[in-house]
C-alpha cells in the first residue's frame, strides 16, 4: 500500500526507534494512507517554506497489524493514554484503570492503525476521563477535527518493509488554515460550554462515560457499540 508522512524534511530511510516514546502509540514512524492528511501534518510539523510530504510503499502482507478501529474507541483511548500519559492528576487515576481494562495487547504488533490524537486534542480525552463528556462525544469531536487515521510502524520488521518513493513540498491555503482553526475553536467552545453546564447547572453526561466504563466491564460489539461483559 502507498502511505505518506508529513514532515519538515525528506526522510528516505525511516529510523527504527528514532522517534519519541510519548506519542500516540509510542516510539515509531507515523504515516497515513490519506495524502491530504499528510499534507496538513507536513505544514503543522514544518514551516511554511519547508513542509514536505514523503511518499512510501509499505508491504504489510506478512506483518502483524493491530487495527484499533476494530477494537472500539475505548481501546484507542487506552492505548493513547498508556503512551502519552495524562497531566491532570484526577484524570490520570481513571486513565490508569481504563488502561488496565481496555488497552489491547500491542506487544506483538508490527503495525498499529487508529485515530491520530494530535497534541491540541488530548484535552478531549482528558475531558472524557474527567466524566465531562461521553464516548459518543469523543468520537464526534475527533471526527469534527478531521484528524484522520494513521498507520504506525512499530517493529523492526515493519521498518524493513517500507520503501521511500518520492518527496514533494507543500503549502497550506488560507482556506485550509481557517478550516483547521475553526474546527479547533469549535472543539474548545464545546468543552468550555460543557464545563459551564456542569459547574453552574449540575449537568451530568449520560451514556458511556469513563466512570461507567471502569465500573462496568464493556465488550466492543462492532459498529461503535458496546455491551456489558456479564450480558
Amino acid at each position: 500500500m502507498k502511505v505518506y508522512h508529513g514532515s519538515d524534511h525528506v526522510i528516505k530511510l525511516p529510523k527504527y526507534l528514532g522517534g519519541k516514546e510519548d506519542n500516540d502509540y509510542g516510539n515509531g514512524f507515523y504515516t497515513t494512507e490519506y495524502e491530504d492528511r499528510a499534507r496538513s501534518w507536513a505544514v503543522l510539523n514544518g514551516m511554511p517554506e519547508k513542509s514536505i510530504v514523503n511518499v512510501y510503499e509499505l508491504d504489510s502482507n506478512n506483518l502483524n497489524v493491530l487495527d484499533l478501529n476494530e477494537k472500539g474507541v475505548l481501546a484507542w483511548i487506552a492505548e493513547v493514554v498508556a503512551n502519552r500519559g495524562i497531566s491532570d492528576e484526577n484524570a490520570a487515576i481513571i486513565g490508569e484503570r481504563l488502561v488496565e481494562l481496555y488497552k489491547p495487547d500491542s506487544s506483538q504488533a508490527d503495525i498499529i492503525k487508529g485515530y491520530r490524537a494530535d497534541d491540541s486534542y488530548t484535552q478531549v480525552i482528558e475531558a472524557f476521563l474527567l466524566n465531562q463528556i461521553n464516548l459518543y462525544e469523543v468520537e464526534r469531536l475527533f471526527y469534527k477535527g478531521s484528524l484522520g487515521n494513521q498507520i504506525f510502524l512499530k517493529s523492526k520488521e515493519a521498518f524493513e518493509n517500507i520503501r521511500w518513493i518520492e518527496a514533494y513540498s507543500v503549502s497550506i491555503t488560507e482556506e485550509d488554515r481557517q478550516s483547521d482553526l475553526f474546527a479547533r475553536r469549535e472543539v474548545g467552545r464545546f468543552l468550555s460550554e460543557r464545563m459551564k453546564a456542569i459547574l453552574l447547572d449540575g449537568f451530568q453526561p449520560t451514556g458511556i462515560t469513563a466512570r461507567y466504563a471502569v465500573q462496568n466491564r464493556l465488550i466492543y460489539q462492532g459498529n461503535g457499540g458496546y455491551g456489558n461483559a456479564s450480558v
